[in-house]
Parts: structure tokens; C-alpha cells; sequence
């Protein structure tokens, strides 16, 4: 068992404002658990009233109430939340988007931060408040959900390879610590939902979009409704040329090319009493990684592939299927049970510098959740207690990369992670405006991992292999208290502390510098303490906006590094401590129902305070990776027959190593992206809604992502530049 120091609160040194677009506030506190199921498992068309509900639309006036949202574990309105929450709804967001990207999908959310690599084979670096900007593929430090399924397993590593773009309908998300609702999230929570079917039997929908660069997306989907019975099914195909120079190619021969087969369906039906939902999806994926640069090759302007990655093949080739069964139903006249259990099977061919990974995963859970909602004299007060199980099984082969073929074998294992948790939360009214949450949730994570190469010759002098056979408990009890007053009908305040817990995954344990199998046993979990105070208020009808204040503290931050033996693999280790603190604004104004404008600001001062790696001092640097100021904004206009929307962004510039080192950050950008389409036109019975688009309007040169502590200086991964893309939906509804 891990034991964690025991962290001491800072003073709060700064101040988080965010101005939200859908955050207005209400004096009353959650509805009771009848909307939950309303929400979740309704009969379709109420779900399809609910998720298209005002306040998940920036289009819509802005009433005086917040938009419901469950990511809190029981429904509750957001004005009315001890913590900061955000949901976007369908409305917001699918009128024109090429649906290349999950960044289309998290504009403008408050504290929530993209640097999109262009690269499936790596995936976009999703980031909450810094939490998974050091994420070296998929997402770390943050706890996903689609559709009610994790998206992030035991060991804390979450893959959105699966998540269908065009079928998205809702996003939620909890920004902080997550811990103690959902576990090993130190960032916060997102929480994906595929839109729901149509009230009609039948909508039958085919959408195509081609641009530049070769992107080429096409949908089709057919949904809808027959009495309590909804359902969704759905395949794209999404292929992409790249826009990396293949250096000794032939004339514009690039490497990054991308293909993406999806299968995504789900159908929600009554069953004992309540509502229960069937999801299976599928991916197979294949996509080349044509790596970063350093500073001389981002110089030349021409976006080159590093050569070394186009000589060893790198790229990722996955094929996964999943499926998850949910139900919710009543006990009693006040009480719900909610019960979900999932399967999970990956294969990945990973050839990355030096090595060729193959993995082979199992995975699958079981989670059940008790909630209880009654009135009191002072508004609602309600509970929800539950466990989860899961359990993730790996065979990892490690060859060296010949080419992009496996060569000698070098790592044979198999790894388990067995993860349990408990946790119990509770809404409290104790004044007619006050109101409290609280919750506690014990984390208990089993790493094992069986050296199948022990004991094996090495050389010629006698020498064996070591057994790296072993096994690691991790575990933490993660307590959260927040407290919000309604002080006015347009005005009101909250306050929370958290904790959070974050695990090493297995690919971090298993990738050791030694070249010795099994897990590092020197990288321990990192956790902290997070602190936050926040306002929401209503400005008129027109305006909406929360402040946010976080100050969290850290301790043995995980940290990237790459080695000179072996450059482009990424190690891991701990950092000691560190500390960040930030502002986020953001503002919403609907002046009227045909105009609005959004307005995000957000600065996070991420800095260790005790880090010395072999006699080197880094303590008081910026921790790489993090942008430490950005700013977002966006227009729109409609909805009617048509919709336009130009938004922009400009982040600062970027640390790219523990160092500082003067000179080496990823400079500052902006972009411009403009798009604008027709709100399905009818003709002759057809849905018709054709769009267009313009990503970086201005061709900027820029960096979209960078690689932390890369060896070399190969830091920088370059932006496209200036991309036109057109595209159509054609439906049919009866």
C-alpha cells in the first residue's frame, strides 16, 4: 500500500473569473430524481426537449435559470452548483463543423484547453486547468465518460479513438478535481452523450463533407422513435491525407494520413419498472505520426515529417469494440437505482522511435448508484451512494522497430489492474439560501504485471534477465465539501475544497528507462488539494457569467521525459511539488435571439516548487506544456434559414522543458476560423443543410501542440495552415 504525504493548504494566491455562456443562476436547488431518468432515459422525445433545452444554446435568450445538468452523480441546475459545471447542448454546436476534430466539440468551455496535434495516431491533448497537457497520447488526469461508459479505465488513461464526432449531441463538464466523484482525475470530468433520437419512427440522415489536405467525412445515421422505444444507428468513414512534407518525397507527397471506421449505435427501451439503454460501438483506426520538430525544422516553413519517423513507420493501427448496458429505475417513492456494466476490447499496433508495441486489452466494469431525493423546509435534499469495479487485462509486446515491422522481441508481459471504489455524497439545504455538498470516496487500485521474459539469456557472458514480476496497491480516500448561497435571484456565490488522485498508467509504469520489464517502482501517484471560489449572476436577460477562483497544490507531479538512448519514447517521473493558480473569464451576450457573442479568458500559473533532477535546481519554473494565457471568442448569427460564426483564439507562448531554457518556449499564435451554412432548407420533402467552413482564416504559422522534455529540442508539432472545407446533410424524416 502507497501512503501519500499529508498536504498543507496555501493561502489562495489568485483569483479564476469565468464568465459562462449557459451558467445563469436560480435561487432553487436540484430537481428531484424523476428528472434524472427524464434526462437519461426518458421516452426520446422528452430527452430530445431537454437536451435541446435555452440555456445549452447560445442562440437562445438567457433565462433566469440554469440548464440541468448529472454530472454531479444526482440532477442539478448549474446556477445552483458548489462546483464549477458547464454543459453544452446540441444546438450549440452542430451546424457546420467538419467533424475531424473533438475540439469542434469543446469551444469555449471555461478551463478547458486543446492543443490539437493533427495526429490520430497520438489524438488530441485535451487539457482541464493543466491537468493533461503532459499526456503523450490520449488524455490524462482527466475522467471521461461516453454515453454513460468510461472512457477512461483503471489505471486512469482514457482513448476517445471511439468517440463518433457527428453523433454528439451533449458534453458536460466538471471543472477541478474529480476525484472524489468519479476517481484517478485530478483535472475534472467530461461527459459525452450521443443526441438523442428524434420523437419521429424514422429520420434518416447522410451527411458528407470533403475539404483540403484531403479530408473526406461521411455519415449516415437513422434514428428515431416508436413509443417508449428510441434508437440510433450509426457508421462514418473519415480519411485524411495530412498535411506533414514527406522530406526526400515525391512534389507534395506528405505523411499523417489518417483513416477512421466508426460504428456507433444505441437503443433505450423500458425494463422493470424503468429505463435502460444498450450501446454498442465500434473503431478501426489506422494513422501515421509524423512526429515533432525542433527549432531549425519548424524554421524552413515547410511542415516536414521528422524523417526519422517516416523511415521507422510510426503510426498506430487499433481496432476496438464495446459495449454497455444501462438501467435506471425507482425504489420507492423517493429513491433510484442506477446500474451499468461495460466490455471493452482493444488490439493496438504501435510503432513508435525504436520500438514496435503491440498490446492486447480486455476490459470491463460494473457500477451501481443509490440516490435519494425529498423535500425539506428549505428546498431539496438528496443523497446518492455507490461502488464500482473494474478490471483491465494487458498483454504488452515490446519489439525493436525495424522499419515499422517488429524486430527483436524485447518486452513480453502481462499486466492486470483490479480498481474498487465506495463513495457517498449528499446536498444539504440548511437555509433557505444556502445549501451544501458534500462527499467521500475511497479509491483502491491493484497493478500486477507478470515478466514473461524473466530469467532469459542476455548476451553471451551468462548473464539472465531479471524478473520484473510484481505487484503495487495504490489507493486514497478522497473527501470534497462545497457551499453555495443564493444571495439574489441574479446573484449568487460558492465555495469548495477538493481532492485529487492520479495514478501512474500502465504504459508509464511499464516504460523504464533501465530497459528492465515490469513496473517502475520508483513512480508513486501524484495528489492534491484544490481550492475554489466562485460568483454566477445574470446581467438583464442578455448576459450571463460565473468567476471562478482555483488554487491547487500538488504533490509528486508526474513528468515527461525522453532519454538520449532513446529518443521519441517517453519516460515518466515525479516532480516533488508544484502549485497552480489562474484567471478564466468568460462572458455571454444574446442581445437578441438571432445574435450572440462569447467572450473566454483564462491564465494558469503552473510553477514547481521543489523539483531538482541529477543536482539540477528546477524549482520556480513554469511547468512545461501548460499555456499560461489564452483567450477565445466567437460570433454567431442566426438561427434562421442561415447560420454564420467567426471565432478566434490567442494563446501566449509555451515551456517546453523543466529548464526554461531562455529562447526554447513555443512562441505565441492566433487563429481565425470562420463558418457559416443554411439551417435545413426544405425542398420536396428533404432536409437539406449545406455548410462551409475556413479554419486559421489568416494562415498563421503556428504550433499546435508541443512535446514536453523531448529530446534533441524536437519540442513542436506545426499547425496546418489556411484549410477550406464544404459539406452537406441531406435528411428525410417520417
Amino acid at each position: 500500500m502507497t501512503s501519500f504525504p499529508t498536504p498543507s493548504l496555501a493561502p489562495f494566491p489568485g483569483i479564476v473569473l469565468t464568465l459562462t455562456f449557459a451558467a445563469t443562476l436560480t435561487l432553487g436547488v436540484s430537481q428531484p430524481l424523476g428528472a434524472l431518468s427524464a434526462l437519461q432515459d426518458a421516452p426520446p422525445a422528452a430527452m430530445d426537449t431537454l437536451q435541446q433545452a435555452p440555456l445549452g444554446d447560445t442562440l437562445a435568450p438567457i433565462p433566469l435559470e440554469g440548464v440541468l445538468v448529472d454530472i454531479l452523480r444526482s440532477p442539478i441546475r448549474t446556477g445552483a452548483s458548489p462546483f464549477a459545471v458547464s454543459a453544452l447542448g446540441e444546438e450549440l454546436r452542430t451546424r457546420g463543423r467538419s467533424d475531424s476534430s473533438v475540439a469542434e466539440l469543446l469551444h469555449g468551455l471555461p478551463g478547458v484547453q486543446i492543443q490539437n496535434r493533427f495526429n490520430d495516431a497520438v489524438g488530441e491533448r485535451i487539457s482541464i486547468r493543466g491537468f493533461g497537457a503532459r499526456s503523450q497520447f490520449g488524455v490524462r488526469g482527466i475522467r471521461i465518460l461516453v454515453d454513460g461508459i468510461p472512457a477512461t479505465l483503471p489505471d486512469g488513461q482514457s482513448t476517445l479513438d471511439h468517440l463518433d464526432l457527428g453523433t454528439v449531441g451533449r458534453v458536460e463538464a466538471l471543472r477541478g478535481p474529480g476525484s472524489a466523484l468519479y476517481g484517478n482525475a485530478a483535472g475534472g470530468v467530461l461527459d459525452f452523450r450521443t443526441q438523442a433520437p428524434p420523437a419521429s419512427p424514422v429520420r434518416q440522415e447522410v451527411r458528407v463533407t470533403r475539404g483540403d489536405h484531403g479530408l473526406s467525412r461521411t455519415q449516415s445515421t437513422t434514428s428515431g422513435s416508436m413509443g417508449e422505444v428510441g434508437y440510433l444507428f450509426n457508421v462514418a468513414r473519415y480519411e485524411w491525407d495530412g498535411y506533414r512534407t514527406r522530406v526526400g518525397g515525391e512534389e507534395g507527397e506528405v505523411y499523417g494520413k489518417s483513416l477512421r471506421d466508426h460504428l456507433n449505435s444505441q437503443i433505450t427501451f423500458p425494463l422493470g419498472g424503468g429505463m435502460a439503454r444498450l450501446v454498442l460501438n465500434g473503431v478501426e483506426l489506422d494513422g501515421e505520426n509524423p512526429g515533432s520538430l525542433n527549432a531549425a525544422d519548424i524554421a524552413l516553413g515547410d511542415r516536414r515529417a521528422f524523417p526519422g519517423n517516416v523511415n521507422q513507420g510510426t503510426s498506430k493501427q487499433v481496432r476496438q469494440g464495446q459495449a454497455g448496458l444501462q438501467w435506471v429505475g425507482p425504489v420507492g417513492d423517493t429513491r433510484e437505482v442506477e446500474v451499468s456494466t461495460y466490455g471493452i476490447r482493444r488490439e493496438l499496433v504501435n510503432p513508435i522511435p525504436g520500438t514496435v508495441v503491440d498490446l492486447d486489452r480486455s476490459a470491463l466494469g460494473l457500477r451501481t448508484l443509490l440516490r435519494s431525493d425529498r423535500q425539506s423546509s428549505f428546498g431539496s435534499v438528496w443523497w446518492a451512494a455507490g461502488a464500482e469495479a473494474d478490471l483491465m487485462r494487458d498483454r504488452r509486446l515490446n519489439f525493436g522497430n525495424v522499419g515499422g515491422e517488429p524486430g527483436e522481441l524485447r518486452l513480453d508481459q502481462s499486466e492486470q489492474v483490479l480498481g474498487g471504489a465506495v463513495f457517498v455524497q449528499a446536498l444539504l439545504p440548511v437555509s433557505p439560501i444556502l445549501q451544501v455538498m458534500t462527499g467521500l470516496r475511497y479509491d483502491r487500485i491493484r497493478f500486477s504485471v507478470d515478466d514473461r521474459m524473466a530469467g532469459l539469456p542476455i548476451g553471451e557472458n551468462g548473464a539472465v534477465r531479471a524478473d520484473g514480476s510484481g505487484a503495487r496497491t495504490l489507493d486514497s480516500a478522497s473527501p470534497s465539501l462545497g457551499i453555495h448561497a443564493a444571495l439574489h435571484p441574479a446573484f449568487g456565490v460558492y465555495m469548495n475544497l477538493s481532492t485529487a488522485f492520479e495514478t501512474p498508467t500502465t504504459t508509464e509504469l511499464a516504460n523504464r528507462v533501465d530497459g528492465v520489464g515490469g513496473f517502475n517502482p520508483d513512480l508513486d501517484p501524484q495528489v492534491g488539494v484544490t481550492s475554489e471560489v466562485g460568483a454566477r449572476g445574470v446581467l438583464l436577460p442578455a448576459a450571463a457569467w460565473e468567476v471562478t477562483f482555483f488554487h491547487t497544490l500538488l504533490f509528486n507531479e508526474l513528468v515527461p521525459f525522453e532519454v538520449e538512448t532513446d529518443p521519441g519514447r517517453t519516460y515518466f517521473r515525479n516532480s516533488g511539488r508544484s502549485a497552480r493558480t489562474g484567471w478564466e473569464v468568460a462572458l455571454q451576450v444574446t442581445p437578441d435571439p438571432n445574435l450572440s457573442a462569447r467572450l473566454v479568458l483564462s491564465t494558469n500559473d503552473a510553477r514547481f516548487r521543489n523539483y531538482e533532477v541529477d543536482g539540477i535546481d528546477f524549482s520556480g519554473n513554469r511547468v512545461p506544456g501548460i499555456i499560461p494565457r489564452r483567450a477565445e471568442g466567437m460570433v454567431r448569427v442566426g438561427p434562421g434559414l442561415w447560420f454564420m460564426e467567426l471565432r478566434g483564439e490567442t494563446n501566449s507562448s509555451i515551456q517546453v522543458n523543466d529548464a526554461n531554457e531562455p529562447g526554447s518556449a513555443s512562441p505565441g499564435y492566433q487563429l481565425l476560423d470562420f463558418r457559416a451554412g443554411l439551417n435545413e432548407a426544405r425542398l420536396l420533402g428533404l432536409r437539406m443543410s449545406p455548410f462551409v467552413g475556413v479554419t486559421n482564416l489568416l494562415d498563421t504559422e503556428y504550433n499546435s501542440s508541443v512535446v514536453v522534455n523531448a529530446f534533441g529540442g524536437r519540442f513542436f508539432e506545426p499547425g496546418p495552415g489556411r484549410s477550406l472545407y464544404l459539406g452537406a446533410s441531406l435528411a428525410v424524416q417520417r
